[in-house]
């Protein structure tokens, strides 16, 4: 009997320490999944560059009033940011422009470098 105690008391243990990693790995998994998109109107300091990010993906690039893209953007999520990959229409296969966006704080963003503070709507 003392083997079978052995046995049960080692597969018990080991199957709270598996549980305890899970645990602690999907912990992790939740705080990996990265900030969220830069939803709103987004504009540069001179306001001559704009960034329209809907909550329905559309999206779209301004320079001085003009539209240059305009399109369905996918967000990729990474800890302070993500990549913007706004995809546009074009005669032959769609284009695709991706942006390194970094959170500053909760009104500024960084697109490829340049800040951009988040704009009333």
């Amino acid at each position: 009997m003392k083997s079978v105690r052995r046995s049960f008391s080692s597969s018990a243990l080991s199957l709270a320490f598996a549980c305890t990693m899970l645990g602690a790995m999907s912990s992790q998994t939740a705080r990996a999944q990265g900030a969220a998109a830069p939803i709103g109107y987004w504009a540069n300091a001179a306001k001559v560059n704009t960034l329209v990010v809907e909550q329905n993906g559309t999206c779209g690039f301004t320079n001085k009033g003009k539209v240059l893209y305009s399109g369905t953007c996918r967000w990729q999520a990474s800890a302070r940011g993500g990549i913007l990959d706004l995809q546009y229409p074009m005669p032959l296969k769609p284009g695709h422009i991706r942006w390194s966006i970094v959170y500053l704080n909760q009104t500024t963003i960084t697109v490829a470098g340049e800040k951009f503070f988040k704009q009333a709507q």
